[in-house]
């Protein structure tokens, strides 16, 4: 019946006809199906987030009602004389009073005093009192498992003044409160306690009882649930769990999921009408084609033009064969294998790497490009450190027999990877489906430490390798490859020799790079000013020295604090442009001082990169003439880290700057490598004893002490002592008996500008 080309084309046409709209019907159930399933997941994400904020509401509201108790006087004055039956009668009360299940009054060492009811969970509290009190932290509130059920515990200190004990109250996570965050969801809650290793669950539900009893004995992976939402109770809902960070405690949401899929059932019937329909079509299609009797006459022509196609750039003739379509048939084959063939190898050259034969960059970048973003998987970049050196002393060949080696071993290690690429010299690329395991990270390295056998020479490896796991916000292939590139960098430094991509690394990176960037611009358009704080002497109860500080508001990103932009800017190696800058500044300021009779030295801070600049001396010598000012205006001071970095250079800058008559000062004495080895060699002045022994001085015997030691330790070596971050008059007091020269801080006065630094120093008045 099929006999004739008519015939076979009719069947051919009608047959495809049927095939396109089945993977149609298919392609369009199945995106309805998992459009659905996405709506839910949304649903529930939503869902999730309301719980967070429920749960972080319920907390404040719960910690106000025990601070009302902890700040009663009455309450107060029961603890600090023990009055036992006092306060359990108010703990009792007041816990009645907020809801709370028990309540507990426990010692500052976290020991429980007084309780409304027993809970086995006095190394619990002990734990959380002495974790606080370490941290100073001022209340606690956390979960708490006992007896397989989920407590919100909150703990607030009894001050009088000091902490005299902690008052504690547990809320249970009950059915009522399921139901209040039900209210608010819209969706189902439930809590649950593992009492079993994940064998048996107990808890709260507001799902009906039949429903919450079948939830219980099915589920069996309840963390695997707070990854991604599953099915539960016959595929009744859509269940997503979350760890409420008590031991074996979970809450979970659960989304009705019946409405979504009658909601599918019915587009489901529409779209098999409309596809039914579709048959019309079909036979309309074969009536025009049964119609079109000339169909034949420009496939003869189509023939002759794939012949001459097939023929083009071969002296070989077509073979003789018989009919007209075999003759397409063949020609067209010929065709096509010859330019697969071309195309094959074009492409292998273009997407591999010539002398491992793994992909190449460009063939990751293309892979990335058509599957981001994503949120399984990850990439693994590994750097093989120290390479060129390597290379160098091997030789070109031997490192090409050294990379060969380390594709086998990679290629072992990482056969499961959907891609294993070399996308520089000695950094290789891995792409994998799923996550990987810091384990398996160590598996990975591990699998270098066996030597390598190089020409009879044993070659050792270490690698760093860069973790990347794939997330929503990865967009681009060079947010990609500059977030590993981030990551590497930081395995460099970890002992591991691995690292995972942090979120908010490459946010961090790109600001590093904005505020190196936007010096120049900061310090022409007075982004950066001058601040000042004062320097007390104790002798004379006076004011005539003062630090400079300097302070950078930027106008997108705000206040950015010294630490962060004077670290980058070492490391960026330009910090001697913000040097020079606040020298000028600061002389152009002391030269109106002076002029008008004000005969202040101000000291200026110098980095380690400055102390290495043999022409620091001069440029100060001519800074100073320009400015009119006598070299007792100027101080400069230098922290034992800075010295450390090139001691020779550095004392030999020092040994040049005191030469000019300049006051020199040791910044953080203390904190550094050399406090006491080397300050006998140094060619200073004074010594600033770091804040870190100033500031708790009148509380810390410790401190109290090593500052005492400090100060005669200077004094015997000849050296003024000032003392930075004084912040009470005890600790000012100490300093004063122990003989400090000077003394510096809060306690004084906070950096000032210039102009309310002159009136503070006219209206200074020691207490």
């Amino acid at each position: 019946m099929l006999t004739s080309f008519r015939s076979r084309l009719i069947a051919l046409l009608l047959g495809l006809l049927a095939m396109v709209q089945l993977g149609t019907a298919v392609a369009v159930l199945s995106s309805l199906k998992e459009d659905n399933y996405k709506q839910g997941v949304q649903a529930i994400d939503v869902a999730k987030n309301v719980f967070d904020l429920s749960l972080g509401s319920r907390a404040d509201q719960l910690t106000k009602g025990v601070k009302i108790l902890a700040s009663d006087f009455g309450f107060k004055q029961a603890v600090a004389t023990q009055e036992i039956g006092t306060i359990r009668s108010v703990l009792a009360n007041h816990g009645a009073r907020i809801g709370a299940d028990v309540s507990l009054l426990i010692a500052p060492d976290g020991k429980i005093i007084a309780a409304t009811k027993e809970l086995n969970i006095d190394q619990t509290v002990t734990r959380l009192v002495q974790s606080a009190r370490r941290s100073g932290g001022a209340a606690i509130n956390t979960m708490i498992s006992f007896d397989g059920q989920a407590y919100q515990l909150v703990l607030v200190p009894i001050k009088a003044p000091n902490t005299i004990a902690w008052v504690g109250m547990t809320f249970l996570l009950d059915k009522k409160l399921a139901e209040q965050i039900k209210a608010v969801t819209g969706l189902d809650i439930s809590f649950l306690g593992d009492t079993n290793g994940g064998q048996d669950f107990s808890g709260y539900s507001t799902l009906p009882e039949q429903d919450k009893h079948d939830l219980f004995q099915e589920i069996q992976d309840v963390a695997g649930m707070s990854e991604k939402p599953q099915f539960t109770n016959a595929d009744k809902y859509l269940s997503l769990s979350i760890h409420l960070t008590a031991k074996d405690q979970w809450g979970v949401l659960h989304l009705p999921y019946k409405p979504w899929l009658e909601s599918y059932n019915r587009a489901r019937n529409q779209l098999l009408l409309i596809f039914t329909g579709a048959l019309a079509l079909a036979l309309a299609l074969l009536v025009g084609i049964l119609l079109a009797r000339n169909l034949t006459a420009p496939i003869e022509r189509l023939v002759e033009f794939a012949r001459q196609i097939g023929l083009v750039g071969s002296d070989a003739k077509a073979p003789a064969v018989t009919g007209e379509f075999c003759v397409l048939s063949n020609t067209m084959m010929s065709m096509q294998s010859s330019i697969a063939l071309r195309e094959e190898e074009l492409t292998n050259r273009a997407l591999h790497d010539l002398h491992t034969g793994l992909y190449n960059r460009n063939a990751v970048e293309q892979h990335l490009a058509s599957t981001l973003p994503r949120e399984n998987g990850c990439l693994v970049l590994v750097d093989i450190r120290h390479f060129k050196d390597l290379n160098n002393m091997l030789g070109f060949d031997n490192g090409d027999a050294l990379l060969l080696s380390v594709t086998e071993r990679l290629l072992g290690w990482a056969s499961h990877a959907v891609m294993q690429a070399r996308i520089a010299g000695d950094q290789f690329l891995l792409v994998f489906e799923s996550d990987i395991t810091p384990e398996q990270c160590h598996s990975l390295c591990a699998c270098f430490d066996p030597v390598f056998i190089v020409e009879g020479s044993e070659v050792h490896l270490s690698v760093a390798v860069g973790i990347l796991p794939f997330e929503e916000t990865i967009t681009s292939v060079n947010d990609a490859m500059r977030r590993l590139d981030i990551t590497v960098d930081r395995a460099k430094e970890e002992s591991a020799g691995f690292a995972f991509y942090q979120t908010g690394q490459d946010e961090s990176h790109q600001r590093q790079l904005r505020i190196i960037g936007d010096l120049s611009t900061a310090l022409e358009s007075q982004q950066m000013f001058v601040v000042y704080q004062p320097k007390v002497g104790v002798a004379g109860k006076d004011c005539n020295e003062a630090e400079a500080l300097v302070r950078w508001q930027h106008p997108e990103l705000g206040f950015i604090p010294p630490d962060e932009f004077i670290s980058l800017l070492e490391q960026a190696g330009n910090i001697q442009l913000l040097t020079h800058w606040v020298i000028n500044t600061v002389l152009s300021q002391l030269q109106v001082w002076w002029r008008d009779g004000h005969r202040i030295r101000v000291a200026i801070n110098l980095s380690a990169h400055d102390l290495v600049n043999e022409q620091l001396p001069k440029f100060i010598e001519q800074a100073l003439k320009e400015n009119e000012l006598p070299v007792e205006a100027l101080a400069l001071e230098v922290t034992e880290s800075a010295v450390m970095k090139d001691r020779n250079k550095v004392i030999q800058v020092l040994n040049g700057l005191q030469s000019l008559g300049i006051h020199l000062a040791i910044d953080d004495f203390g904190t550094g490598q050399s406090s006491l080895a080397y300050l006998r060699e140094l060619p200073v002045n004074e010594v600033k004893i770091d804040r870190a022994f100033i500031q708790y001085i009148d509380t810390n015997k410790g401190d109290e002490f090593i500052v005492k030691a400090s100060i005669e330790l200077s004094h015997s070596l000849g050296f003024q002592v000032t003392a930075e971050g004084a912040e009470n008059i005890e600790g000012v007091a100490l300093l004063e008996h122990y003989q400090c020269d000077k003394i510096q801080g809060y306690y004084f006065s906070k950096p000032l500008m210039a102009d309310d630094f002159l009136q503070w120093q006219q209206a200074f008045q020691p207490a």
